[in-house]
């Protein structure tokens, strides 16, 4: 899992040094969600739990579940605002968060958010 998408989780969306206007828009420039999303991507690792080296399954259980309810309004924006093409990616990596703050690791298996990652590449530097 790459850093560029942490929603890729964990943990891994971001840590992208800014939005600009380049990439795969065609007008050149990012409309205000786009810029909203790729804010809040950057963004992204600061609403997550600090990763320790090798943290038991209920401590890392405990921690996600409190992040995701300590965070809820902004996983509800970022959802909002994301690219009409990259909206399934985005929905499914925010579930997988919830199924693994549920105690579900194995919802990381099979993950693909490759497109995601491209789109944020291209769009968010």
């Amino acid at each position: 899992m790459t850093g560029r998408t942490v929603l890729a989780l964990g943990l891994g969306l971001a840590s992208l040094a800014g939005c600009h206007g380049g990439g795969g828009n065609r007008s050149g420039a990012l409309t205000a969600s786009e810029h909203k999303y790729c804010t809040l991507v950057k963004q992204f690792q600061d609403h997550l739990p600090a990763r320790t080296a090798d943290p038991q399954p209920e401590q890392f259980e405990a921690a996600m579940t409190e992040a995701l309810q300590r965070n809820a309004k902004y996983f509800d924006d970022l959802q909002k605002v994301a690219p009409d093409e990259i909206r399934a990616d985005v929905e499914k990596a925010i579930a997988t968060l919830h199924r693994v703050a549920g105690g579900d690791i194995s919802a990381y298996e099979g993950l693909d958010l490759t497109k995601a990652d491209q789109w944020e590449e291209d769009h968010c530097r």
